[in-house]
């Protein structure tokens, strides 16, 4: 189901002649590069205005002094998205296994620390129904799997495909997760089993939202890029024809006319007007928002626009001088998870290997290391992962709190860590995406029905000048494969009406 709904458009795997025209890309992340990328294959002439001082958007590698990293947005690849990695093939970019569940890590709740094998250590210390004392993977699909499993598979591929118009998913996208949970659980199997899955944090997100991720992410192997997430960045950007990716350039206004777009900003302070045929917005809603389209979106597109929600996410990484949780505690990727202000600390997959059966990221995979003697080399850790009111709590404290609340929260998980670390570096993408946007859309109860059907209506309705992509945008929110999918459908729209001009013909792909 999944592998069907995210595989690479057919009609896209060789490139096809457009009408030559002219096309602005608004937004360097993922989506425009994809967008930019794959027009030009086709004969546009295109140019991405990016507001930033780096391409990449919402994937963003931190690297230290001695070239070990950490991704502070997008870290790993499902193995069912295909349209991202059909991407990371035809750039050959070295991937790895992304170690997403380790039986070594630990959980950390309510003062206890076990490792996640021997979590029916933990139920003495919360009130569980028998029916509850079950691992959280197993209790958590036994509550969303008959609700998943309900729909028909016409009805699963419309959730995923983004197109929630569906009657059958009105129940699902208008309770929040909690309103679900509280149907089927105890205060205490949610307090537990929330935190120790990482779900607990997504409460008031709609069901529909976390059932599309969860069937999606936790039942699937994943992968990470060797060189760090914006390798892939990097390899678009080289695609890309000289001169193509202009940054440090804000968008201000686009006057839609009969015949094109006019395109004005300021560009490194100088005032920017440009013109083209088409324009494509592949930035977040709120970003979206400050930009002044004449004549204006359709109220319910523009109200949508507003409304969407965005989840807020902060990442603390922590340079050390050698692999503690390695070394002391046989932990080779994955993560621990705690009810701790950190919330989540992953630990790096560069030395894991697996060493016997099961699935990456489900059933119960063991892993080694892949040379001992790494152990002893300096890492970068996620030390702390953080999301919604949380990550924007920790964020408003000063960075000296902030060192000092991280620090603390890892003694508990890894007495004596706090003297191996000799850098931190922290990104909050609240503060990153500017305007409030959030580290990814994720939806309330209400807005799938609500928002999601005008969001993306390209703009004006009987002759389009402006498309808009983006994760947000997608059935796969949160997901570069979201990002990636919704920019193809633009590129498909767009040679749609190149056909309607005159008849497609094959181009060299560069």
């Amino acid at each position: 189901m999944f592998d069907a709904s995210f595989a690479f458009p057919r009609a896209l795997l060789e490139p096809v002649a457009g009408p030559g025209g002219r096309v602005v890309v608004i937004g360097a992340g993922l989506a425009g590069l994809v967008c930019a990328y794959e027009l030009q294959r086709r004969g546009f002439d295109v140019v991405v205005y990016e507001r930033g001082s780096r391409p990449g958007g919402r994937i963003r590698t931190h690297r230290f002094w001695d070239g070990t990293h950490a991704d502070f947005g997008a870290m790993r690849i499902p193995a069912n998205h295909h349209c991202v990695l059909h991407y990371v093939d035809r750039f050959r970019l070295a991937t790895r296994p992304f170690v997403n569940a380790n039986p070594q890590a630990y959980y950390h709740l309510r003062g206890n620390r076990v490792r996640v094998r021997e979590v029916s250590a933990l139920f003495p210390a919360f009130a569980l129904r028998p029916d509850e004392c079950h691992p959280p993977s197993a209790l958590l699909d036994r509550i969303l799997a008959p609700v998943w499993q309900a729909l028909t598979v016409e009805q699963q591929r419309r959730a995923l495909d983004g197109r929630w118009d569906d009657p059958a998913l009105e129940r699902a996208a208008s309770v929040s997760l909690w309103q679900f949970v509280h149907e089927h659980l105890s205060q205490d199997a949610w307090d537990l089993f929330g935190h120790a899955s990482g779900l607990a944090h997504y409460e008031q997100s709609s069901l529909l939202e976390v059932l599309v991720d969860y069937f999606g992410l936790f039942h699937r192997g994943q992968v990470e890029l060797a060189d760090g997430m914006d390798a892939l960045v990097h390899a678009f950007v080289r695609a890309l024809r000289p001169g193509t990716l202009r940054l440090s350039t804000r968008i201000d206004e686009l006057a839609v006319g009969s015949d094109g777009v006019r395109v004005a900003g300021r560009r490194i302070g100088a005032r920017l007007d440009d013109t083209a045929d088409f324009v494509v917005c592949c930035i977040p809603a709120p970003a979206l928002d400050q930009i002044t389209v004449t004549p204006g979106l359709p109220h319910a597109q523009r109200h949508a626009v507003r409304g969407i929600s965005y989840a807020s996410s902060a990442k603390t990484v922590l340079h050390v001088t050698h692999r503690r949780w390695e070394s002391e505690d046989g932990i080779f990727g994955g993560g621990s998870f705690t009810d701790l202000p950190i919330q989540q600390c992953w630990y790096p997959s560069d030395n894991a290997v697996r060493t016997d059966g099961g699935v990456n990221g489900s059933g119960t995979p063991r892993w080694e290391a892949r040379d001992p003697l790494r152990s002893a080399e300096p890492a970068a850790l996620l030390g702390a992962y953080l999301w919604g009111a949380n990550a924007r709590r920790f964020a408003a404290l000063d960075q000296a709190d902030r060192e000092a609340l991280v620090l603390e929260c890892l003694e508990r998980l890894h007495p004596g860590i706090t003297g191996d670390v000799d850098d931190i570096v922290h990104c909050n993408w609240d503060v990153q995406t500017g305007m409030g946007g959030g580290a990814f859309a994720h939806l309330t109860p209400g807005e799938h029905t609500r928002y999601l059907s005008v969001l993306g209506a390209p703009h004006p309705v009987q002759r389009p000048r402006v498309f808009f992509a983006g994760e947000h945008l997608s059935g796969a929110h949160a997901w570069c494969q979201g990002a990636a999918q919704s920019a193809l459908r633009v590129v498909g729209d767009l040679l749609d009406l190149a056909r309607e001009a005159r008849p497609a013909a094959p181009v060299s792909a560069p």
